[in-house]
Parts: structure tokens; sequence; C-alpha cells
């Protein structure tokens, strides 16, 4: 009779972690896996948390297996596993407690163990020739080991079993060991296999390359780009496509240091095409960390010239990026032929660095058109390098406010900065200006310079110009007295937000925002319907079943449809009956969610004088109610799942 086939060893499942199925008894290469690089690392982390405590240990927590919840203990028993033994009184030395001879998955877990009393004692059996060959890749893990003793051992077991191991088997270590490298302690290991080979194996990088694991791939693209078997493009690709910023690190720094190795062979691109190359990188890349890396290695690397830094100091759409390129164009080069290019950038610390050096380069005329500079810190330069010469920047000031053709926002900004009194009077002329900006900027001088008359606010309440409206709500935020007339202004966002600032700053009394829930601009109710929110129970139901009713402003049906819920079931259920039928979208599904809720909370017939209509209206919705049920859960539904 012959004997069974045995059965093939298990694999990984989502109930086991590998070193639990060590812990049950099972083989190395069962417990390992597809046996990639990244699941003797999986192997060996989960083996070192499972007994990172000294002595046997006892875990207390659950652990669910199908349909079912189970004891940790009752499944995982880590008291069983190997563990170190103290010497005892009675004279018994320190030992390692295991079979006697130890099981291979006992070796394993002793090679894995957090204590490198274990993982030294498992790797001198194989003087004994009691390690198993499948154990191999955990003796190359133990040769980047943490500690000195276990590290030594675990190399000169290697050593010896590389000197007499066939080419596959050391080619399948080839990926663990490139790895590796990624470790403090690991380049011993990887230089060992490498050597053996003769070379890095392509199969390697690529196996590295195609892992989900982050560390993984980084070690795929270190090792590729070193041993020469990833060119320029490849590792742009990489750094590209890759979701994983530092593996896109890796390879954009790889990029550059290939690209340097090609400049200075004279074999690869032209410096404009690795130039355009990079520049379209930076253009395109997504995250601000990865392109403060390419940016630092190209520094590095010496690939970036001082045109290609001022281009970055302008164009650039990161900021850090941006102002990293200024700083070194600034320490490392001569900046003067570039500030007419550094000048018309957009970030504002750029063009302040340029506007500081006109003058040293003997071009003090040009200060003059940076003093309407859109920034105060660019228009704070200009006015000191001009002051550092003999002139006075105010003459400018006064000849381009004095202009109404001339006159620009910044130049009227610029003046008030000043801070002299006697300019007063040209900003109030200012303030009757043509263009709404010329004219909020003179208003926001006159408040500089404390000089705004009691009754400008007031008066410039109805300005056309939003930014005239919103420089008169910032001058007059602190005072009530001056607020409250605002109240009546024209624009509806102004009595919106005065309402708001007397509610939210000065105490306003909720009852005063009661009128305004009738206001025609919804901003307005909606400001109004959040000061009342809170009271709305001790308004009038009369008032409030008007204001919800068919007919009024949408903004007013929903705020009257918010407000009735503070009151009786019979008002609530009456006021969004009334509007289950509703034009609007959202006002006609709130009143039919609060209907559905309302009638499943009423347990009696609804009287009182509101009755017979609540009746009329729930008869008549009678056959529409369960689809309002199911439409309402699916949208919470839905909402959930979102």
């Amino acid at each position: 009779m012959t004997p069974p086939e045995p059965l093939p060893p298990l694999l990984p499942t989502q109930y086991r972690s590998p070193g639990e199925r060590l812990l049950h008894g099972k083989g190395i290469v069962s417990a390992a896996g597809a046996g990639r690089a990244e699941d003797w690392v999986r192997l060996d982390r989960s083996a070192r948390i499972s007994t990172w405590q000294p002595g046997p240990r006892r875990s207390s927590g659950r652990v669910r297996v199908g349909f079912h919840w189970f004891d940790d203990h009752e499944l995982n028993d880590w008291t069983i596993a190997p563990h170190w033994h103290e010497a005892g009184p009675d004279g018994r030395p320190a030992r390692v407690a295991w079979s006697g001879p130890p099981t291979e998955s006992e070796i394993a877990l002793a090679l894995c163990h957090d204590d490198p009393r274990l993982r030294a004692a498992a790797l001198r059996l194989a003087g004994d020739g009691g390690l198993p060959g499948a154990a191999l890749p955990l003796v190359l893990i133990r040769c980047a080991d943490t500690d000195g003793t276990v590290r030594e051992l675990a190399r000169a077991v290697l050593g010896g079993a590389l000197a007499g191991a066939e080419d596959a088997a050391v080619r399948a270590l080839a990926p663990l060991a490139l790895l590796l490298d990624l470790r403090r302690y690991g380049g011993w290991a990887r230089e060992a296999v490498v050597s053996r080979l003769g070379g890095t194996p392509a199969e390697a990088v690529a196996e590295l390359l195609a892992s989900r694991r982050w560390e993984c791939r980084s070690a795929g693209v270190r090792a590729g780009a070193s041993a020469g078997l990833l060119d320029v493009a490849e590792a742009y690709a990489i750094a590209e496509r890759d979701a994983d910023v530092s593996v896109a690190g890796h390879a954009v720094r790889a990029a550059l240091r290939l690209t340097r190795q090609a400049l200075e062979a004279g074999d690869g691109p032209t410096r404009e095409d690795a130039l355009a190359r990079f520049h379209a990188f930076m253009d395109g890349r997504r995250d601000p960390a990865l392109g403060r890396t390419a940016l630092a290695t190209a520094l590095d690397a010496g690939l970036l010239g001082p045109e290609d830094l001022a281009r970055l100091a302008v164009s650039h759409h990161e900021r850090v990026a941006r102002r990293h390129a200024l700083d070194t164009l600034l320490t490392e080069h001569d900046p003067i032929p570039y500030l007419d290019a550094l000048s018309t950038a957009r970030d504002a610390v750029v063009r302040a660095a340029a506007v500081e050096r006109l003058r040293s380069a003997g071009r003090s005329d040009d200060l003059v058109r940076h003093l309407t500079d859109s920034h105060a810190r660019v228009r704070a330069v200009a006015r000191r390098e001009l002051g550092a010469v003999g002139a006075d920047p105010s003459t400018v000031y006064h000849a381009l406010c004095a202009d109404p053709a001339a006159v620009t926002p910044a130049a009227v900004t610029g003046l008030a900065e000043r801070r002299d009194p006697g300019d007063v009077p040209l900003f109030r002329d200012l303030t009757r200006h043509a263009r709404g900006p010329v004219r909020a900027r003179a208003l926001a001088a006159l408040r500089m310079l404390g000089a705004l008359p009691g009754d400008g606010p007031v008066a410039f309440a109805d300005d056309p110009d939003p930014t005239v409206r919103n420089t008169v709500l910032r001058a007059v935020r602190r005072s009530p007295e001056t607020l409250r007339p605002l109240l009546t202004a024209e624009h509806g966002a102004v009595r919106a937000a005065a309402l708001d600032l007397l509610w939210s700053r000065h105490g306003f009394d909720w009852r005063e925002a009661v009128p305004f829930l009738e206001d025609p601009a919804p901003r307005v109710i909606h400001v109004a319907r959040s000061v009342v929110g809170r009271h709305a129970s001790e308004l009038p139901l009369p008032f409030v079943l008007d204001l919800a009713a068919p007919g009024r402003p949408p903004a007013q049906r929903a705020a009257g449809l918010a407000l009735i819920d503070r009151h009786d079931d019979a008002g609530s259920l009456l006021a969004a009956l009334r509007l289950a039928d509703d034009p609007d979208f959202v006002v006609r599904w709130v009143a039919r969610g609060r209907a559905v809720r309302v009638l499943r909370r009423l347990e009696e017939e609804v009287g009182g004088p509101y009755g017979d209509e609540i009746r009329r209206l729930v008869e008549r919705h009678s056959a529409e109610l369960p689809g309002w049920q199911q439409e309402i859960r699916r949208r919470n539904r839905a909402a959930r799942e979102r």
C-alpha cells in the first residue's frame, strides 16, 4: 500500500498571522507563504511583535473567526512559545525553553524572537547541523540585526551557507538582501549575496518594484539605480506615478543622480534636455515635500544654473520651492542679471528681494514703479531704497493721487502708509472717485489716520461697489451705534453683516431680529433665523405659520419651517403638511421628513384649532406617506454610506 501524498503547505490566511502559524507548528515555508522578500520580513515582524514581552506571555484579546468570537488565548497560547529561562536557585543554568531537539517552527520562532538571547541560541544550532535549510532567509535578516552578537553569528552562518549553495538558492535571496540594504546594518547582507552572484539580478529589482509595500519599492529603486538597471526615464516615471512620497523621493533622487552621471560621461541627453525634463517634473509634481526633495537634490548635483534658479523663483507654484531657489540664487550667484524677471514674480518675497538690489545695481530710477506694488512689503522696500538715494516717495504718491486717471488703489494705500495727517483732504476727495476700489482704499486711509467722519460709514453703506461696503463694515464693526443705522441699508449683504455683528459682538436683543425674518434678502433671513433660533418657542404660532405659508419666498418658508419645529407637534405638523408639495426641492423634502416624524410621534387624533385642517391634509396625502418614508430612508442610508 502506497503512503498518501503529503498535503501541500497551508498558505497564510486572514485568521492567522505568520507568527501564529509557527506557534501552531506549521513549517517555515508554510508560514512565509509566497516567499517574497516582503513575506519574510512580515514573518519576522509578526513573531517579534508576538514575543516582545520577556518570558511566557498570555494574551487577553478577542479574535473574530468567521461569524464567531474567541478569546485570543484560546486560539494562540504564546506561553508555549520558546522563551528564556533564567538560572534557577537550584543551580540550573540559564537556557532556552523549547523541545529537545527543537522543531523547525520553534527554531524559526527563536530566530525572530524579540529576545536576542533566543536569536543567538537558534543561530548556534548551525554548528551542530540543527538549522533547517528553509531558515536561510531568516538568517539573512539576522545579518542586519541590531544586536552585535546576533549579527556576527548570523554573518558567520550565512557565509558558510553561501559558499556551498547553488546559484538558484542564492538568487532567491537577492530580493530580500536588497530590501535589507535599507536598514542600518543591512549593507553587509546585500554585498554578501550580490558578490556571490556577480551582480544585482534584474528579476530581483523587478520583484521589489512590483510590490505593494513602499519599502520594497524604495529598495528596488535604490538597487536598480545603483546597479544601472534603471535609466533616467524609468526613474522619473516611478517618481511621477508612485503614490507613496517616500518611494517617489527615492526615484527622483535616483533620476537626478543618473542625469548627472550621464552629463559627466557625455553619453546621455544634452543639458538643455535634462533641465527641460527636470522642470517638467517640478511643474507636474503633486506634493510639496517631493518638490523640495527634487530641488535640493538638483542643487546638490550641480544641475541648476542661475537662470534655472531665477525661473523657479519667478514661476514655480509652490512657495517653499520658490524661496529655496531664491535663497540659493542670492547666496551662490550674482542676481543682478535676473532682477527684471525677479521683480515681476508673483511671490512678494521674491519681488521684494529684487527691489532691494536695484539700488546696488545702479538702477535707482526703477524703484519708482514699485512704490505702487500690490504688496505692502514690496512698497516698504521701495520707499526705503528711494529714501537711501535722497528721493521723497511722497512726491510720487501725491502726483499719482492728484491725477484721477493715473491713481491706483495701491498708490492710495502707499500714500496712507506714510501716515501724514496733511493728506486727509486728498483722501476725502478720493472717496468720490469714479472707481470703487479707489474709493474703498481712500476710506481705509481715512480710517488709518483716524479721520473717518462720523456719518461716513452710513453714507457709503449703499455704495454700488462691494469693496467699499466691506471697508465700511470693517470700520464700524466695534461701534453698535454706527451699526444700527446699517440695518436699513439698501444692500442685503450690508444688512445681514450688520445684524450678525450686532448679535455676535454687542448683545443684540433677539426680539429686534424677528422683523428681519420677513426681509426680502435670503442672507438677512438666514442671520435672523440664527438669532431667533433658540427663542423660537416664544414666537406666536400664527406668525410662524404665516411665515412658512405657501406663496412666501423660499428662504422665508425654510425659516418658518425650521422655527416652527420648536412649537407643539400640531403646529409643526400643520406647517409641514402645507409645504409638502412646495415647488422648492429642499423645502419640500424637509417638510415631508418632518411630517413623517411628527405623525410617527403622535398617538392620538389631533385636535385644537388646526385639527380639521391637519386631518384634511393627512387624508389628502395618505397615499403618498409610505413613499415619503421610503425616500427618506433611502436618503438617510445614502448619507451614511458617504
